[in-house]
């Protein structure tokens, strides 16, 4: 039986948070938005891929405050993003940086 946690604000603060965000961009500016995102020290991985997104992000934050930050005032301050989707990373299988 699991215990049940009764401090979710203890709890949640110490964890890392990790997410992947899926970027809609504009077409002509895809490489450049990508270099700005990666400049930010939390961004672990940036990919240009096909489908319903033009960009999947991989970032790693203390907590939820910061990855809230980085949405509401980096993701939103860049021109050329259209939309954007955070997926929130609830267990993680396997990751060749955690080792």
């Amino acid at each position: 039986m699991e215990a049940e946690i009764t401090n979710f604000r203890e709890y949640y603060d110490n964890k890392i948070i990790t997410a992947l965000i899926g970027i809609e961009a504009d077409v002509n500016n895809v490489d450049n938005i990508g270099r700005i995102i990666g400049e930010n020290k939390n961004v672990e991985e940036v990919f240009v891929v096909t489908g319903e997104y033009d960009l999947i992000i991989k970032v790693r934050f203390p907590d939820y405050i910061a990855l809230e930050k980085f949405i509401v005032n980096n993701l939103n301050a860049i021109q050329g993003i259209r939309r954007s989707k955070t997926m929130m990373v609830l267990s993680i299988i396997k990751d060749i940086y955690m080792r």
